[in-house]
């Protein structure tokens, strides 16, 4: 399916579009079609750049644990460490672990020790999604400092997740399978326990219990999600499915406002499937709610999506590993070419191999258009044209490489 003529074709290389794309939106999500893929960090980080020294962004919340994301924001504000520790430690999934992540945070502190004022959020469950242990420890030590007679609580949610707790959401959910229904509900209520005695005791400073209650949040949220993939293996999932990390993003988003201000700006850095203005569809059959549908029912057009993708190359892949660090390895694959009605193939039609483009969407929504987009190796179905506000499309991709610890 080709693309409307109404869709306005900017310059890929001129900030100036990027500013015109963007507008006065307050919040700006730029995607990517997979992770670890070096073009595409280079390219969030030229535009990053651009947002902070130019259009004066102030947080980048990156989709990676809001528990270990404390470490880099410490880190990028002068904070002790060398770059390839905190990279390592402060990022889930190993996402900052090459070389593009480590010139991206640098960037940061030197910004920031010449006068800058950014802050780092990340916006998702902790433990690579496998495991809540990290936020819960972080809920411990508030309430060792502000109401240690409830610190029994938080040992009870630790213990009671403890049966599926693993080094990532690729493993969990084989742990939460093998649960008994009695096992499975100790720790949805130990979990939902405590989150409801830190809302009702609020023992500490407004800002250090907004932390704290998000970080149980997201132990529980991590357990629900549990739940919900089990749903999903079953032989009859539901056509509409929640996804509890994407509305886990959506709500870290919201308290990035609440604790930095309405009219702070925030760049958003995550998978195209997560900031997508419509629900994902994995699963055939199967939709899930995105965290930048939520956004966009919250926002309107003070969220602005720019997916990314590229029309060849190699992309990478997980592979479970107990031995390995987090628990997988990241391995290459080659990419299929463009699929049919796909827009990889509708830009490929209009451009040489070798160019880059930056599309602005919104004047042809509601239009025929594209149908699918890359998804790792694979494709999904989704209105393109609905989706996202702009698209970059570069013409090759490839796996960064990862910085030996």
């Amino acid at each position: 399916m080709p693309l409307p003529d109404t869709v306005r074709w900017l310059p890929p290389d001129d900030p100036s579009a990027v500013a015109e794309l963007i507008g006065d939106a307050h919040v700006v999500a730029i995607g990517e079609n997979n992770h670890h893929i070096r073009e595409f960090n280079l390219l969030r980080d030229r535009i990053l750049r651009f947002l902070v020294t130019e259009l004066d962004f102030g947080v980048l919340a990156f989709e990676s644990g809001f528990a270990e994301g404390q470490l880099v924001d410490d880190w990028i504000r002068g904070g002790p460490g060398d770059v390839e520790t905190v990279a390592r430690d402060g990022f889930t999934f190993r996402f900052g672990e090459s070389t593009e992540m480590h010139d991206m945070l640098s960037w940061l502190r030197a910004h920031n020790a010449a006068g800058g004022r950014v802050r780092f959020a990340g916006l998702d469950v902790s433990g690579s999604g496998g495991s809540g242990l990290p936020a819960l420890r972080r809920v411990r030590d508030y309430l060792a400092t502000y109401a240690p007679d409830q610190v029994p609580l938080v040992d009870a949610a630790m213990e009671a997740t403890q049966p599926y707790v693993a080094a990532n959401n690729g493993a969990a959910p084989v742990r939460y399978a093998e649960l008994s229904t009695v096992d499975r509900n100790a720790a949805t209520a130990a979990l939902t326990r405590l989150l409801l005695r830190l809302d009702a005791l609020r023992p500490g400073p407004e800002r250090e219990h907004l932390i704290a209650r998000h970080h149980a949040l997201g132990a529980l949220r991590i357990d629900e999600h549990l739940r919900e993939l089990d749903e999903l293996s079953g032989p009859n999932p539901p056509p509409l499915l929640p996804s509890s990390r994407d509305v886990y993003q959506a709500e870290t988003v919201r308290l990035l406002r609440e604790l930095s201000g309405s009219d702070e700006r925030i760049v958003l850095m995550m998978h195209n499937g997560h900031v997508q203005r419509v629900p994902m569809e994995l699963v055939p059959g199967v939709r899930f709610p995105s965290a930048g549908s939520y956004l966009a029912a919250d926002l309107g057009a003070d969220y602005v999506v720019l997916g990314i993708t590229a029309r060849a190359g190699s992309t990478t892949d997980l592979r479970l590993d107990e031995d390995a660090r987090l628990g997988f390895e990241v391995v290459t694959r080659q990419l299929d070419p463009p699929a049919e009605d796909s827009v990889e193939q509708a830009v490929a039609e209009r451009v040489p191999d070798d160019a880059a483009v930056l599309l602005d969407l919104r004047p042809a929504r509601g239009c025929t258009g594209p149908s699918a987009i890359r998804h790792a190796y694979l494709n999904t179905p989704v209105d393109v044209l609905a989706a996202f506000d702009g698209l970059a499309c570069l013409p090759t991709m490839s796996p960064s490489s990862f910085v030996q610890p």
